[in-house]
């Protein structure tokens, strides 16, 4: 029997169709058995790496007062409720005494600490303790004949918002007045980290203590009562664009010592400095 060229094509074509599909078939097939395979355990590996991390985070204790006063080893982290999480990146134990008159401060020690997951008024409020403040603001342009207003909008402008994370310096230290008498006198008027990072506390301090009560002045610092002593704890934030990877000195500046009653000055303000080897 003699076929046909044109059957014995069609016939090649619908073959090879067949087979094609039946390929086709087999892959689709593969590639479903893959995806109840794979996608499980790529969401399950999505889910462990999502535990694996509220764990972690789970392990980092919670604190209701002023976390940097739990930190002592390099590293180590803790979440101060309603503020952020806080990491010590550098530990400088100094207890060494310092004394001016009848007025003893013993620094206990530095720290760099950084803080992180902060909430959004967390970064307002901090926010303010950025750029110039009102005083150095002033300084800079009251010989310019600018009004009260103009300074203030001077002032904001040199703010900064606050981002993801940032580091500031903690003071530990404690001061005592060892007279008889009420002193009016503040322990740190300004402080400076290498001779580069200068503050002025009253103005850059974010951390309030015993000593450090809100004031621009001395004399709007509450006094020393006789044989009082206080405990000391000061935060300054360090500025994005100023890094500082190792702290070799440190000093500071007191007030005067003026007597609680008269004001009469008894002892003039002294600076103190403190190498580290």
């Amino acid at each position: 029997m003699n076929i046909n060229k044109k059957d014995k094509s069609d016939g090649t074509k619908k073959l090879l169709v067949i087979v094609i599909s039946a390929m086709l078939i087999f892959l689709l097939g593969i590639l479903t058995v893959c995806y109840f395979f794979i996608y499980p355990s790529a969401e399950n590996h999505i889910d462990e790496k999502e535990e694996k991390k509220n764990i972690k985070e789970e392990s980092i204790p919670m604190v209701d007062g002023y976390g940097g006063s739990y930190l002592h080893s390099v590293g180590q982290k803790v979440r101060q409720r309603d503020w952020g999480t806080l990491t010590l990146q550098q530990l400088l134990p100094i207890n060494k005494t310092f004394t001016l008159s009848s007025m003893v401060i013993q620094l206990k020690a530095l720290k760099i600490i950084k803080l992180t997951q902060m909430k959004e008024e967390v970064k307002e409020e901090l926010k303010e303790f950025t750029g110039l403040s009102f005083a150095e603001t002033y300084a800079l342009y009251y010989k310019d004949n600018v009004s009260i207003e103009e300074i203030f909008e001077k002032e904001a402008s040199t703010k900064r918002d606050i981002r993801k994370e940032i580091t500031y310096f903690e003071i530990t230290y404690t001061v005592e007045n060892t007279s008889s008498n009420e002193l009016q006198f503040f322990s740190m008027e300004n402080v400076s980290f290498n001779n580069t990072l200068h503050y002025n506390v009253a103005e850059k301090n974010f951390i309030y203590s015993g000593d450090t009560i809100m004031g621009t002045k001395s004399v709007s610092r509450i006094d020393h009562k006789a044989n009082e002593k206080r405990e000391g704890l000061i935060g300054l934030l360090i500025d994005s664009d100023k890094t500082i990877n190792e702290v070799n000195s440190f000093s500071f500046t007191t007030s005067d010592i003026l007597d609680g009653d008269t004001h009469e000055l008894l002892t003039k303000a002294k600076t103190f400095t403190f190498t580290f080897n």
